[in-house]
């Protein structure tokens, strides 16, 4: 993973033109709030260097790399002599003179610097006020300018003695746990310093400040061992890291996660696959202008789907991590070497298993109808745990097989808890949501099936069956077994029953007989005649033949079901739910009209 981020850093560098020093850089405008820039210009005399005049310039992100900004301290100086002006007086005092009296006896060009800025202290601070107050009444509230110098034209950013600094300033604060002449763990190149504490300024799960992470016990000396990283290394892993976070960091079920691409450079299209990732993930407005983006997130960045079309010229990295503040960083996932193929697979199954009529225009509430689309935040839904949800994400994109037994589980669970309620509209979206998750889960082929007495029956077939047949077919490795048939059939006898209790009752309480949706085997088959006894009650028999097919399923299937209650209960609530679409299958409709 470490080496995905750090290549990613490197190649965006290079695609941009830029140097590792950029890395280590501010950019004072980044909020626009430092649109001007006030340069201090000193030439080279045969006394030294002397102070000539302030001019005023608009801020250039192309000249960032040349301003050599880098921030240190409110109060204190800067890393460089560029810095943000507020109030002259001060900023005077606590970033020029501060930062003078700190470095000027390290180069011969800084202690230059500090003699020609006191030689002509007065004249300067005088252009700083006269040139600060001519930009202040063109700036907006909260605006400030930036400060810097040149010497003979050039930009601090020009000049080796200020590069060199900003560079050591840098290793210095990793100095602590360092390795001279040894490996990096990230490279594989013999470097002439390592360090060990490094990866900590990219990624806070790593930390020398607990005994358990040092490598030799509790001797800090030997920490370097653990992730001896070499500087250029280092750099690379901020430039990668600060990508994921601007473009390659989504959400998926409530969990965030940062996607990250591992290109193969053995290959020749690998630069065209570059460009296109780049571009895709750094433009998204401009490139994916024209397509239309399927997700299987809520997250609206999130755009999986077209880096699934690369075909398998690369790899992706899924890490999903906690982050609640800058100095915590919990990696709770991390999947590795997905496919494109795979990706694009995931994305194909979504679309076949959404494009089932029962998911087309459902009424989600009154008069409003929708689409019930899949995606990975429907999965969370019934699975609240952070570590089961992660589990199946893993199953998913790694294609390793899920237990069928905990996703019955989790999905007749959340569906009890509605059902108790006895919303019985929201539970009819909620078990729906559930079916299209277990379809999509069943096509991928990811289901470890218990086994259970797959048998096809007799052969009694008469149009009524075959018209339900052609509907258990749609839906390939779903009703596996007559037990699946016949229940899921009751689940509609049942609903029938409600519909008519309703109506002639205000109330439905033959709810209770079905125990909260923890029916188990006798269970089932005994509720088959307390139906037909209260439809006969109530002199609204109109599903005899339906009936009669239930009765049939039951008898082949025998006794002794090996299969879990959970997914009884399941395909029970599932038939409910379906009942109107039953209903126009089996044209019950005709028969109920009849009868008014």
């Amino acid at each position: 993973m470490l080496e995905a981020v750090k290549r990613l850093g490197e190649l965006k560098l290079k695609r941009e033109k830029k140097s590792n020093l950029s890395i280590l850089l501010d950019d004072p405008n980044k909020d626009g709030n430092c649109p001007k820039v006030l340069v201090a210009d000193f030439e080279t005399t045969e006394g030294g260097l002397r102070y000539s005049k302030i001019s005023i310039e608009d801020f250039s992100k192309d000249k960032v790399e040349l301003y050599l900004y880098k921030r240190k301290a409110s109060r204190g100086p800067d890393y460089t002599l560029t810095s943000k002006i507020t109030e002259v007086e001060k900023f005077f005092s606590n970033k020029i003179e501060s930062w003078l009296k700190e470095h000027s006896n390290e180069t011969s060009i800084f202690e230059e610097l500090k003699k020609s800025i006191e030689k002509d202290k007065q004249k300067i601070k005088e252009d700083l006020i006269s040139s600060y107050s001519k930009l202040k009444s063109t700036l907006k509230k909260d605006q400030v300018c930036l400060y810097t110098i040149r010497i003979d034209s050039k930009y601090i950013g020009e000049i080796d003695e200020f590069k060199n600094l900003i560079m050591k300033l840098a290793k210095d604060s990793f100095s602590k746990v360092v390795k001279e002449d040894h490996i990096c763990c990230i490279c594989g190149k013999k470097k002439s310093e390592v360090f060990g504490e490094a990866l900590s300024d990219v990624f806070k799960f790593y930390t020398l400040d607990k005994p358990g992470y040092i490598a030799g016990g509790f001797n800090e000396e030997l920490a370097w061992r653990n992730a001896p990283i070499c500087f250029d290394c280092l750099l690379y892993l901020r430039e990668g890291k600060k990508y994921l976070d601007d473009f390659l960091k989504w959400k998926m079920g409530g969990n965030q996660y940062y996607l990250i691409p591992k290109f193969i450079f053995e290959i020749k299209e690998t630069e065209n696959i570059i460009d296109a990732f780049f571009g895709y993930t750094s433009r998204p407005q401009e490139t994916l202008q024209n397509k239309a983006i399927e997700r299987i997130t809520e997250d609206e960045k999130e755009i999986l789907q077209i880096l699934g079309g690369f075909g398998d010229l690369l790899t992706y990295n899924f890490l999903f991590f906690e982050s609640d503040n800058p100095q915590v960083f919990k990696i709770n996932l991390l999947i590795e070497d997905v496919l494109p193929s795979r990706v694009n697979k995931i994305f194909k199954v979504k679309k076949d298993v959404e494009n089932h009529q029962i998911f087309k225009n459902v009424e989600i509430r009154k008069n409003k109808y929708e689409n019930i689309i899949f995606s990975f935040d429907l999965f969370k839904q019934f699975i609240p745990s952070k570590k089961q949800f992660l589990e199946l994400v893993n199953q998913i994109f790694l294609g390793r097989s899920a237990n069928s037994r905990i996703i019955f589980s989790c999905f007749i669970n959340k569906i009890r808890e509605e059902f108790l309620k006895e919303k019985s509209s929201y539970i009819d979206i909620l078990t729906l949501q559930a079916f299209l998750c277990l379809l999509f889960l069943k096509k991928l082929g990811i289901l470890n099936e218990e086994k259970t007495n797959k048998n096809e029956g007799g052969v009694f077939m008469d149009d009524l069956r075959k018209e339900m047949e052609t509907f258990f077919d749609e839906y390939e490795n779903t009703f596996l077994t007559p037990v699946h048939k016949a229940v899921f059939l009751l689940g509609v006898l049942a609903k029938k029953l409600m519909i008519i209790q309703l109506k002639e009752r205000g109330g439905t309480p033959f709810y209770k007989n079905f125990k909260g949706l923890r029916l188990e085997e006798e269970d089932f088959k005994s509720l088959l005649p307390k139906i037909i006894n209260k439809l006969e009650e109530y002199n609204k028999n109109y599903y005899s033949n339906l009936e009669e097919l239930i009765s049939i399923y039951f008898l082949e299937a025998g006794s002794g079901w090996k299969i879990s209650n959970e997914e009884l209960n399941f395909y029970f609530v599932l038939g409910m739910s379906l009942c109107k679409k039953i209903s126009e299958i089996l044209k019950m409709e005709k028969e109920e009209q009849k009868d008014e």
